[in-house]
């Protein structure tokens, strides 16, 4: 496994006896390939393809969603080899019993095969519920410059005091206040000239402020971005009928998503979570999405006032291997 600080290679003995660092630099790896199916330089690539090459600020799920994708390509590269492995040893094993000899030995070399084969394939799906600790051991030694943390949001709450120069014809309204800082951080506001508010009244120290500007603009624009989940639908009711946000008035509200008509975005990373009631429901979150798309995608849906799924420069995010 190749060191991330000075990019020799290593062989797990020699980790070892140095301590679980790089013999050359000594260095700490974190990732352990049998334990995570993934290598430090992984973690790494796919930083640079969250951060798009260090130009964008990034969350924790982001990363986490990224390297979720690179297990779930070993899986099914894995399932595949499993598959054929399986029919090798079936027609083995049929030759074996009508003609013996050869195909014996055969069928238990691709019997052996096939049990190791499935059981990589085992350990790299057990390894999707080990990313979050592994993703916090990473942080705390390869700390990242564009890795969105508390800091960071509270260094947006105070840059976003000044609303001079704020334009006041539309506004993105977010479900969360960490989708908030990310648009924030990437100076979405300022880019594309949108206002970006939480649900919650975040930014603190602007919120109510901005609202009031807002609400005195009859050819505003109001754009909704939320997760695929029974609290995002929840959460666009709220904005568009309580009376605190847009409800009553006739102002155009659009509906970027994440909706169920969208799900062709999103489908292969959703998720099962079970409420309080024990009702099951599908969730997908924003944090799915790389950075750079998420943001070509709410510019693109902005300009064009379309959800996501209605939006004509959604190849923009397709260049961007953003989707899920």
């Amino acid at each position: 496994m190749k060191c991330i600080s000075c990019n020799r290679d290593s062989k797990k003995t020699d980790r070892i006896s140095n301590g679980g660092r790089c013999p050359s630099c000594h260095h700490p790896f974190v990732a352990d390939p049998a334990e995570h199916g993934l290598t430090d330089m992984a973690i790494k690539s796919a930083e640079d393809a969250v951060s798009a090459n260090g130009t964008l600020y990034f969350s924790k799920d982001q990363l986490k969603y990224q390297l979720q994708r690179k297990l779930k390509k070993k899986l099914r590269m894995f399932n595949i080899a499993a598959l054929i492995a399986a029919i090798i040893v079936v027609t083995a094993l049929l030759f074996a019993i009508i003609k013996g000899g050869f195909f014996i030995p055969l069928t238990m070399f691709s019997g052996f095969i096939a049990i190791a084969i499935i059981g990589t394939r085992f350990k790299c799906a057990k390894s999707m519920g080990k990313l979050d600790n592994l993703i916090s051991q990473w942080i705390t030694i390869n700390p990242h410059a564009k890795l969105l943390t508390t800091a960071r949001y509270q260094d947006n709450q105070r840059s976003t005091q000044n609303l001079d120069g704020i334009s006041f014809d539309r506004v993105l309204v977010c479900d969360r206040n960490e989708t908030v800082d990310f648009f924030l951080s990437n100076l979405f506001h300022f880019h594309y000239s949108c206002p970006v508010l939480g649900g919650n009244g975040y930014p603190q120290g602007i919120y109510e402020d901005m609202l009031v500007r807002l609400k005195q603009n009859p050819n505003l624009q109001v754009f909704l971005l939320h997760d695929y989940s029974p609290a995002g639908a929840v959460f666009v009711r709220r904005i568009k009928t309580d009376p605190k946000w847009f409800g009553g008035s006739q102002f155009n509200i659009i509906d970027l998503g994440l909706n169920v008509g969208q799900k062709k975005l999103f489908k292969s990373m959703t998720i099962k979570k079970t409420d309080r009631n024990h009702k099951i429901s599908e969730h997908a979150e924003l944090s799915l999405f790389q950075p750079a798309a998420l943001v070509a995608m709410c510019g693109a849906a902005i300009n064009e006032g379309l959800p996501f799924d209605l939006i004509s420069s959604s190849s923009a995010a397709d260049h961007s291997n953003g989707y899920g």
